[in-house]
């Protein structure tokens, strides 16, 4: 076969779609010596990466200075111009990473990652969520298959958005192999002066956004502090829409000394920081999947998350969970992780054997397998 890729969402720095697409595509290349890769990219300033590119064995690669906007106005209004008159080639699919498709006379694949904006309309504005549903909605009914990263999500795409159910597949996210492997504790400890972190913390890693539940999070550690006094919380992750608020409560609850706001940090130190930290908080309300939780558990970092969406997927019986609603409940959690050294011991154990059940070897092979099924 002929496939499209658009590699446009890990241009700049990585989101979680981003980390998936790099991964697949990067496990594509080491097993499929078959099909012919065509891979797009388009931007108004920067230019693709070559040393981003997957390697396959037969690859056609184009980077073309078009602003990404433009793009996708063109292909979400119009359909045109099609990747087959980039390439001068017929493809027989195209995969997009986002509900939006690759005009191609092809077939046409697209993953569909989040959902809260169904699950949670609180959480956005209400044209924002408007916008949403009637993309991925339309993505949806006219893709030839649509892939999803958990059983959680597949369902809510059935239930919400129609579509058959053999067209719609769940195909796991993994995990990087290098957070199973301990940096040297020399890197270790300048990473810890670096960022100026305390012998013990929790860790929260994610994007400032509101499904996140942060500032709830901040309140639960009102609670955890007044138990214990050196009781440090590391809150790790890009600005978005969500930040000023958990700042706000930081400051209400004067947990200035208590919460530490490190900002996003580099994947290439991401697991030195699950490393040194003691425990990890996940309070999310709604996850389509919760890579960070997977990170962490390879990482050998004991978990309290959320008993929610797809995490329990993830996490299975290696996590202590609460309720994303209580602030009493993430407390009671987090307090139990840190003053239990069994409990860790047993969670860090389970959590890194339960982590290598997602090689991202198997989200390559299922991917492949579900192209099979379309040609």
């Amino acid at each position: 076969m002929r496939i499209g890729f658009d590699l446009r969402s890990f241009l700049k720095e990585e989101t979680g779609v981003g980390v998936y697409f790099r991964n697949l595509l990067r496990e594509l290349a080491a097993v499929d010596r078959e099909n012919e890769y065509f891979l797009f990219s388009s931007s108004w300033k920067d230019r693709f990466p070559p040393e981003r590119l997957p390697g396959f064995a037969r690859q056609r690669f184009r980077d073309f200075r078009l602003p990404v906007r433009l793009v996708n106005f063109l292909w979400y209004r119009i359909g045109w111009p099609t990747l087959d008159s980039f390439f001068r080639a017929r493809l027989d699919l195209t995969h997009s990473p986002v509900p939006l498709h690759l005009p191609t006379r092809g077939r046409k694949v697209i993953t569909v990652c989040d959902l809260f904006f169904l699950e949670h309309p609180e959480l956005a504005d209400e044209e924002a969520r408007r916008n949403f549903v009637r993309r991925v909605g339309r993505a949806v009914s006219e893709a030839d298959g649509v892939i999803t990263i958990s059983e959680y999500s597949r369902r809510i795409i059935l239930e919400r958005l129609g579509g058959g159910a053999a067209g719609v597949r769940a195909v796991p996210l993994g995990v990087d192999r290098v957070f199973f492997e301990p940096p040297p504790r020399d890197r270790l400890e300048d990473l810890r002066r670096t960022l100026g972190l305390p012998e013990k913390f929790a860790l929260f890693v994610g994007a400032f956004e509101p499904r996140k539940n942060l500032p709830r999070l901040v309140e639960a550690w009102r609670a955890v502090r007044d138990r214990r006094r050196d009781a440090v919380l590391v809150l790790a992750g890009r600005k978005g829409g969500d930040f000023e608020n958990v700042r706000d409560a930081v400051r209400r609850l004067r947990l200035e000394k208590a919460v530490r706001i490190i900002g996003y940090i580099a994947r290439e130190e991401l697991s030195g920081l699950y490393r040194l930290a003691t425990l990890f908080l996940f309070p999310s309300l709604c996850e389509g999947f919760g890579l960070p939780l997977l990170e962490a558990m390879a990482s050998g970092l004991p978990a309290a998350v959320s008993a929610t969406s797809a995490l329990p997927e993830v996490a299975g019986d290696a996590a202590v969970y609460f309720d994303p609603l209580q602030s009493e409940s993430i407390a009671e959690a987090a307090w139990s992780l840190m003053e239990d050294e069994s409990l860790r011991r047993d969670l860090s154990r389970r959590g890194e054997e339960r982590a290598r059940r997602f090689p991202w070897s198997e989200t390559a092979r299922l991917t492949l397998e579900f192209y099979g099924s379309l040609a």
